[in-house]
Order: C-alpha cells, then structure tokens, then sequence
C-alpha cells in the first residue's frame, strides 16, 4: 500500500504556496472593498467641506465687492469735494494771501479718506474705511 491510497479522499489539498496566495487575494479585495468605502466617506466629507468653504468664500466676496461698489461712488464725491477746496484755497490764496486754516485740516482729512478708499478698493487693506471705522483725523499710515 503507498503513501497515497491511505487517505480516503481524492480530491488534492492545496499547497502551502496555494493557500497563502488565496488568503491574499482574499484580503486584498477585502482591503480594496474597505479603502473604496473610506475613499467614498471621504470624498463626500470633503465635497461638503469645499462647498461649505466655498460659500463661505462666496459670501465674503459678494460682501466685500457691494462694499466696493459703494465706496467707488464715494469715492467720486470725495474727489469732489478735494477739487472744489483746492479751487476754495486758491481764491483764499489770491484774496487773503494765506490758506484757510480749518478747509487745510479738512483737505487732509479727506485726503486720507481717499487714501483709505483707494487701499480698500485696490485690495491692499481688510479694513473698511468711514463709516465702518473711524473717520481720519491725520495723514495716512503707511
């Protein structure tokens, strides 16, 4: 009697290079199946994020560009109001041969407003000028 006939079943087992190979194929499409999942979790965490950050974004931007429009219209009447006390202290220059004190306090004043609206407008300063802050009462800081 051989070696063989001694086991009763005639289906052959498989080798230990068979079994390591199916266990890892198993587990690979187990881990394939765990990490498509997570991926899909997260992607969709992440699609909320971005919309959620872009709204945000969206928000800010919509806020900051009426802002915009609003002080670009100041700004024009701003200008304004420099030409006409330039014009103002010409006339006093002519006639009185000195400045008005009061309108060259006010001149610069306004010129820092405008100062403050050009930075705001070109996107150089966060800071919203008057009425949100404080009206200037000096030159501008650079």
């Amino acid at each position: 009697m051989s070696h063989d006939e001694g086991k009763g079943t005639n289906s052959p087992e498989p080798q230990g290079d068979e079994i390591s190979q199916n266990e890892t194929a198993t587990k690979s499409v187990e881990q394939t199946s765990n990490k498509q999942s997570f991926d899909e979790e997260t992607a969709k965490q992440h699609t909320f994020d971005e919309n959620e950050e872009t709204t945000w974004h969206n928000k800010n931007a919509l806020k900051r560009g009426i802002a915009m429009l609003g002080y670009g219209f100041i700004a024009g009447f701003v200008r304004l109001g420099i030409t006409l006390i330039a014009v103002f202290q010409f006339f006093s220059l002519l006639f009185a041969e000195k400045p008005n004190q009061p309108l060259v306090k006010f001149g610069q004043n306004l010129n820092t407003y405008l100062y403050q609206i050009n930075q705001f407008l070109t996107v150089n300063s966060e800071m919203y000028p008057f009425p949100f802050a404080d009206w200037p009462d000096s030159a501008p800081k650079a």
